[in-house]
């Protein structure tokens, strides 16, 4: 059975005649496609057979590598005959068969009649930048992480377009090519797709918007500040840059030293070495001379935005400084005067609850914080709303070995956390789910440094847990959900370590590259997602190039009373187990839903180590699903270097790499969604294999 997913070629290269003859355009071995895009009607169906049957060639909308619009052409397979519900299963229906992948609404099918009413997925992405950043030469890089159900050739889309606007003047840049970035603190790399912005054309000292079209290989385009949230948000929306190219600005520097300082004594300088020469002893008093240096030298009244305190090393308490921080366009940043000494230059809660302590928009670079107090809050900007920004970069949180408290971080907005790690005291579990307030926690290239109210995680290690939830108070839905490249481990919890349980929508979710270990206590799923009786609907749903290992999946259950539409898009991805169950299981006969994700409808080339939990084969009573998927294979042996998950030493800190010789299906000539794992090792198409991280077999 030759499946779909194939390379996109334009219309006129589907067939090619001797010259001066009109090309032989290709008939379809089916007359009809439902209106749920994946079921088919066939002429003949007593003589199917998915060996020998013609494609379906699927005419589409897409775009090429300069983003410009191209019809592309994909080839789906016919895969099986489609059965009656429960409690007629084991009857056929007439003469309705599955294809591997969906008919979108608006493709064409020769000679047949598409009824389908599926639209196309959207891509689904990710800023590596965060909020509010400042530019400081002609040229600032832009990153964007990106998923998208129909990837290909090593790149999830064919192209991304950025976009720099100061309000009258825009610059632009398209790329195809993906690059990599790898963060020390967690070792991985996260592919994406990078440009080096020109500012040179912007107007200098404007606070830029930065937006990005992104051209998927099938489908419509995506443009952020349309088709994703209105600004600011945690999910995907716009971002702000202030574009200081030449430095005019300015850049109040206030340095504080314990030891050494002197609050009556301290100055402010644009010139670091004179401000080091006169340090303050308190943060509090560096912030408010900062306030008063940008107004008396800078024209920025009231604003101590874009002034940077960097302490000397030591031991500082945390006391409220919120309304000397105020900040118009970027930040205020406190940091370790050297950021080699980040270890023993530590913020400490002091003790006692700091409410409305620091100012809305604040940046900690390259220091340790640590907690010393047991039921205190530390970090709070009173933020009600996704207004507020905390930003943490190359930070250490240090637990101290004090008990967790899910206020230590408290009300700050919005909270991106850049190339953080984890103290020698543990983790003080910063960025968790307490009560209804504001905290929505980005995390990029962390150890650990997640939280339960993670919103996007890419190229993290160490994750304990993630739940994607319904909205809360003033933490507003988790829409266009991206994880990817991160480490998911857990050997004590009794919960899923990756639950989703919240309506899906079209802007979806992405899980692509992950790794998922369970192992010691853990008993619980791996990763459930809608499943369990959730009654949540679930659409544009991209799993691709994961390893869950140690436990179940459990996908996309329909086994209760409700009936609703669940579909997702799987390939390379290699589970321990995996279950999704339906209207069989349920005694349901309405409980069709999900039945796209049994006969496998998007997937291709993913590997379950042990079966379902009730079966090791393909039918209407397994909980595997109704079919295997075109290079699906079950039952092995993967030869992990290290297996520390259940199904190993059961320690937990495993190596997922495959040796030589494994069985694990290889990523098929064309269809790698990514050109490198979370490792950075290259995807060979053809010779690597399948999951989060790949070698060549």
């Amino acid at each position: 059975m030759q499946m779909m997913i194939g390379v996109g070629i334009e219309l006129g290269q589907i067939a090619k005649g001797v010259q001066n003859t009109p090309p032989v355009v290709p008939t379809s071995p089916v007359s009809y496609v439902a209106s749920d895009g994946w079921q088919a009607t066939h002429p003949d169906p007593s003589a199917f057979d998915p060996t020998t049957s013609d494609p379906v060639i699927v005419n589409r909308q897409g775009f090429d590598a300069n983003g410009t619009p191209t019809l592309v052409t994909d080839t789906l397979a016919l895969t099986t005959r489609i059965r009656l519900p429960y409690p007629d299963q084991e009857t056929l229906t007439a003469n309705q068969i599955a294809l591997s992948d969906f008919v979108y609404t608006g493709d064409t099918i020769e000679a047949t009649t598409n009824a389908s009413t599926v639209p196309y997925p959207k891509p689904i992405a990710m800023w590596l930048n965060h909020d509010r950043e400042r530019a400081t030469t002609a040229t600032h890089t832009l990153r964007l992480a990106v998923a998208h159900a129909h990837a290909r050739s090593g790149r999830p889309v064919a192209a991304v377009k950025f976009i720099l606007s100061d309000g009258t003047t825009e610059v632009t840049q398209t790329v195809s090519a993906m690059s990599s970035i790898s963060y020390a603190a967690s070792g991985l790399t996260v592919p994406h797709f990078s440009a080096d912005m020109d500012l040179s054309t912007l107007q200098q000292g404007s606070l830029l918007t930065v937006d990005a079209v992104i051209y998927p290989w099938v489908g419509e385009a995506f443009t952020i500040s349309v088709d994703a949230d209105s600004y600011p948000s945690p999910n995907l929306t716009t971002l702000r840059l202030l574009n200081d190219r030449t430095g005019d600005y300015g850049t109040g520097y206030a340095y504080v030293d314990g030891t050494t300082g002197v609050d009556a004594t301290g100055a402010v300088s644009a010139d670091a070495p004179t401000a080091a020469a006169t340090p303050f002893a308190t943060i509090a008093s560096a912030v408010t001379a900062i306030r008063a240096f940008n107004a008396a030298t800078f024209g920025r009244g009231n604003d101590a935005g874009g002034g940077i305190v960097r302490l000397a090393e030591g031991v500082y308490g945390h006391s409220a400084f919120k309304t000397q921080g105020s900040a118009v366009d970027i930040p205020l940043v406190i940091e370790a005067a050297d950021p080699l000494q980040r270890s023993t230059t530590v913020l400490t809660d002091a003790g006692s609850s700091k409410f409305n302590g620091i100012p809305p928009w604040l940046e900690l670079r390259n220091i340790t914080l640590r907690k010393t107090g047991s039921s205190v809050v530390f970090l709070d900007n009173g933020a009600n709303s996704a207004d507020g920004l905390l930003v943490t970069k190359g930070c250490v949180w240090d637990a101290n070995a004090t008990n967790y408290y899910g206020a230590w971080v408290y009300r700050v907005g919005r909270m991106v956390q850049i190339d953080c790690g984890i103290g020698a005291g543990g983790d003080p579990r910063q960025g968790n789910f307490f009560s209804t307030e504001a905290i929505m926690v980005t995390a990029i290239g962390c150890e650990r440094c997640a939280g339960t109210i993670t919103y996007q995680a890419a190229g993290c290690s160490d994750l304990p847990e993630f739940n994607l939830r319904d909205p809360l108070g003033s933490r507003p839905a988790m829409e266009g959900v991206f994880l990817g490249w991160n480490v998911f481990s857990n050997g004590a919890t009794t919960n899923p370590i990756v639950s989703v349980s919240a309506p899906i929508g079209p802007r979806g979710i992405a899980f692509v590259g992950n790794i998922i270990e369970s192992w010691g206590n853990t008993t619980n799923a791996a990763i459930r997602l809608n499943a369990d009786s959730d009654t949540n609907p679930a659409q544009n749903v991209v799993v691709q190039h994961n390893t869950v290992t140690g436990e179940r999946a459990n996908m996309l259950y329909l086994d209760g009373m409700l009936n609703v539409t669940k579909t997702a898009h799987a390939r390379f991805n290699l589970f321990h187990r995996f279950n999704v169950k339906s209207d069989v299981f349920a005694s349901q006969p309405a409980n069709s839903g999900n039945w796209p994700i049994r006969f496998k409808v998007g997937w291709s080339h993913n590997a379950t180590l042990a079966g379902a939990n009730n079966s090791s084969d393909f039918n209407a009573l397994s909980w595997l699903g109704e079919i295997p998927a075109d290079g699906e294979i079950t039952g092995f042996d993967p030869l992990w270097q290290d297996d520390r998950s259940h199904s190993g030493t059961d320690t937990g800190g495993g190596s997922y790499t495959p040796m030589p010789g494994s069985p694990l299906p290889k990523v098929p000539l064309g269809q790698a969604a990514y050109a490198t794992d979370l490792l950075g090792n290259p995807i060979i198409a053809g010779q690597s294999f399948i999951g989060a991280v790949t070698t060549v077999g």
